[in-house]
């Protein structure tokens, strides 16, 4: 195992102000309550309905990079919904019950669609704190920030620098290249912080921690040719899409691993021409996984639910996009929802909406040309849905079911 610079968990400059976190006073952020727009697209309901009941304005923000968002999780109480902006190095909390946005902070620019989580008791956010360029900081693996502060209140250890392809190199330099291509998944119970982050060079380039998330020490590392879309269950099992020995670029597969050690528990090929995404069930039971693909021939199945123990398709559905870039249960786990990754043509992005056991979409919208959904995700309290539309974070409630 590589060597440590150890770091305790302890405060972080408990009288700080939040400017030293990188916590900004957010721009007035609207409430729209039920006076939002009703005419945003094409909507086939396919049997269920969803009613528009409040929305957040992030317009305000600043340029498109500030008020688009790239993805979105809910608290696990559901009083609070954390959006990342397009660049992914902000955090914008919204307060649930008022629907309004409490603070933003900045976290390091990485993989937009996997860059936070939650801590144990579901108060806290972790991700990586930003270091400016040019710095010759060694950052801790994750920073924990209070939620509706953006203060930090405890960190990591520091990461591994003894990396041999870095050996040599300025110091800022090997920064910058250790931290390229990074993701990051906490799992359901907090316990752990999977870290991934890619380093050019020959050979595999691709190196993978595990951290507590409670005194954030190491507690497991590896190697491999690709790690991507890291995604953990409630039973601390760890999915990523991999590269099959036949594939050279884009990863088809799936491998299951187990934490805290990474294990390699199962791995089968989910789509031959790429996996975009992926995301456990509520009960870890199953995995549902979205194509890649973005050039004809397309995938009969772009949309795959999975048996997680055996790797075995249990269902397959018809995408009439691709790349399928969003995935998330409802907390029942009967369903869940998609959406493609760009809107392009005569038509914008395409929301769906699909029975977990299969058979035909229960909702179905098209955005208007051009326009790209994103992050959409369902409340685990209150199955509430939400997803962002040119600048607006949107609420759903799901009626017909």
């Amino acid at each position: 195992m590589a060597s440590l610079t150890r770091r305790g968990f302890g405060l972080a400059g408990m009288g700080a102000a939040l400017a030293s976190a990188g916590a900004v006073r957010p721009a007035r952020a609207s409430w729209l309550g039920n006076l939002l727009p009703g005419d945003r697209g094409m909507t086939d309901a396919g049997g269920a309905r969803l009613k528009k009941i409040a929305g957040v304005d992030l317009r305000s923000q600043g340029d498109a990079f500030s008020w688009s968002v790239s993805t979105m999780a809910w608290s696990p109480d559901g009083s609070r919904l954390v959006a990342v902006n397009g660049l992914g190095n902000f955090l914008n909390v919204i307060d649930a019950s008022t629907w309004r946005l409490l603070v933003r902070f900045r976290i390091m620019s990485a993989d937009r669609r996997r860059t936070f989580g939650f801590s144990a008791s579901g108060r806290e956010l972790i991700a990586s704190k930003r270091v400016e360029p040019g710095s010759d900081e060694n950052p801790p693996a994750f920073s924990v920030f209070e939620m509706d502060t953006g203060r930090i209140v405890r960190e990591s250890q520091l990461l591994p620098i003894s990396i041999p392809e870095l050996q040599g190199k300025p110091q800022e330099l090997a920064l910058q290249q250790r931290r390229g291509d990074q993701k990051l998944a906490v799992s359901p119970d907090g316990r752990f912080v999977f870290l991934s982050f890619e380093v050019r060079g020959p050979g595999p380039n691709q190196f993978a921690y595990v951290f507590d998330g409670h005194n954030g020490q190491l507690v497991g590392a590896s190697r491999s040719r690709s790690w991507s879309v890291p995604s953990i269950s409630l039973d601390n099992r760890l999915g990523v899409t991999t590269l099959s020995p036949q594939a050279n670029v884009v990863p088809d597969e799936v491998t299951i691993f187990s934490l805290p050690e990474l294990k390699k528990l199962l791995s089968f090929q989910a789509h031959p021409r790429g996996v975009e995404s992926l995301a456990w069930s509520p009960n870890g039971e199953r995995l549902a996984s979205g194509s890649s693909a973005t050039v004809p021939p397309r995938e009969p199945e772009p949309i795959r639910v999975w048996d997680s123990a055996t790797g075995t398709k249990t269902a397959g559905f018809l995408g009439e996009f691709e790349p399928i870039a969003y995935l998330n249960w409802h907390p029942s786990g009967q369903f869940f929802v998609t959406s493609s990754a760009k809107g392009t043509g005569e038509r914008g992005a395409l929301v769906q909406i699909f029975p977990t056991n299969g058979g035909e979409a229960i909702y179905r919208h098209f955005a208007p040309a051009g326009v790209v959904i994103t992050g959409p995700c369902f409340c685990p309290r209150t199955g509430l849905l939400a997803w962002h539309d040119r600048g607006q974070i949107l609420i759903h409630e799901i009626q017909g079911l």
